[in-house]
């Protein structure tokens, strides 16, 4: 095996989680495809256990978890849509929900809720910040200036995801292990039609994530956008990074999108874990015009978080259930007690959503369904 895909030997293995080393010959803008077949054998998860947090009626959908643990237990930050079609509702708050063994949770509450006024008084969709990136690490939070942040979409129009989107940033220095109220900024740390506004980004801004660049003191947040590319016209989802050094001033880096898709495609909502030397970003595509269903999860792996070479394989997770028999994507992924837990959006071809997880290890059946389908109307001549 050449010096690129070194794989480090058991007993230099973290809480039992993969650890790779970056390539000595200089070789490291281009992850090997035996590294990469490494990350996906430590990474899949074949047992689909099912729904673990569902809508009790047609008017509310559930999506993007973010999973952190606290004090020997498990926390999940989601978010919640309260229509039953794209235009009804309001739109997005974030909720949380606490287990002691990542498949039975248990509702606490919200955390960002709807607003009387502001920019974003009607969508607060939140993302925990400054989580432990490694694989089969502690899953904590991490703290800045004594506080717990969250960075969230947010916007004024209504509807599912009213666009446009932008980011925003939340923190508290209370419990994260109770739910309530987090305090926002009272304008958004980047938006869509500021001066330094990135031609991928010009539509829309969806969801981030925070995480803490040790080495060079600062914060670098991942997040995807919707923008058309000047070079060829195709409009498309994207993603790109920011720098900060204070959680509330940010600098976009200059080669943004540094991943995405030029055909018209949505590539999005990263989640990046470290094994080792290598960073694994999880994510999710949609409309594909190289795949069988509409939605799925997936990777692609980086020495240096800037150059990502993607997973050509199998897709982590597709479309196989009747819950997730339309769109099975957005992915977040934990590796605890040697077994992999992969949690992600489930919509089926009502258009219900709910979160659901897929392991490593079969650990049986979810009881946990979605209700009795809304009506669908009768088609009249």
């Amino acid at each position: 095996m050449a010096v690129a895909t070194i794989l480090l030997s058991s007993c230099c293995r973290h809480n039992d989680g993969l650890q790779i080393a970056k390539p000595i010959d200089g070789s490291d803008t281009i992850v090997s495809a035996e590294v990469m077949q490494q990350v996906y054998e430590e990474t899949k998860t074949p047992y689909k256990y099912g729904l673990v947090i569902a809508p009790t009626d047609n008017k509310h959908k559930m999506d993007c978890p973010t999973v952190f643990r606290e004090n020997g237990k498990w926390y999940m930050v989601y978010i919640v849509y309260n229509g039953r079609t794209g235009k009804d509702g309001r739109g997005y708050e974030t909720w949380m929900a606490e287990s002691e063994d990542l498949l039975h949770w248990e509702t606490l509450g919200r955390v960002l809720s709807f607003k009387d006024e502001g920019w974003d008084a009607n969508q607060r969709a939140g993302y925990p910040a400054l989580q432990d990136m490694d694989w089969a690490g502690s899953y904590k939070l991490g703290k800045f200036q004594g506080k717990h942040w969250m960075s969230y979409f947010g916007g004024i129009k209504t509807g599912y995801e009213g666009t446009p989107l932008h980011i925003g940033m939340a923190y508290t220095d209370k419990k994260i292990t109770e739910a309530h109220e987090w305090e926002s900024l009272e304008s958004p740390i980047m938006s869509t039609d500021e001066p330094e506004t990135q031609w991928f980004e010009t539509i829309t801004q969806y969801k981030s994530l925070v995480y803490e660049d040790k080495e060079n003191k600062r914060f670098m947040l991942f997040y995807n956008a919707a923008g058309i590319n000047p070079a060829n016209g195709v409009k498309a989802e994207r993603i790109g990074i920011a720098y900060s050094k204070d959680m509330v001033n940010w600098e976009r880096y200059p080669g943004n999108p540094v991943f995405g898709h030029e055909n018209g495609m949505i590539t999005g909502d990263a989640h990046i874990q470290k094994m080792g030397d290598l960073y694994v970003m999880f994510f999710f595509g949609a409309f594909w015009n190289n795949r069988p269903y509409d939605a799925f999860n997936t990777f692609a792996c980086s020495y240096d978080l800037i150059h990502w070479t993607e997973w050509q394989g199998q897709d982590l997770i597709y479309p196989t259930e009747a819950y997730d028999n339309w769109f099975a994507h957005k992915s977040f992924l934990v590796k605890y007690q040697g077994v992999v837990y992969h949690f992600y959006c489930a919509v089926n071809k009502d258009n219900q959503r709910g979160i659901a997880v897929a392991t490593s290890k079969d650990m049986g059946q979810s009881a946990l369904a979605f209700p009795a389908p809304h009506p669908k109307k009768k088609k009249t001549n």
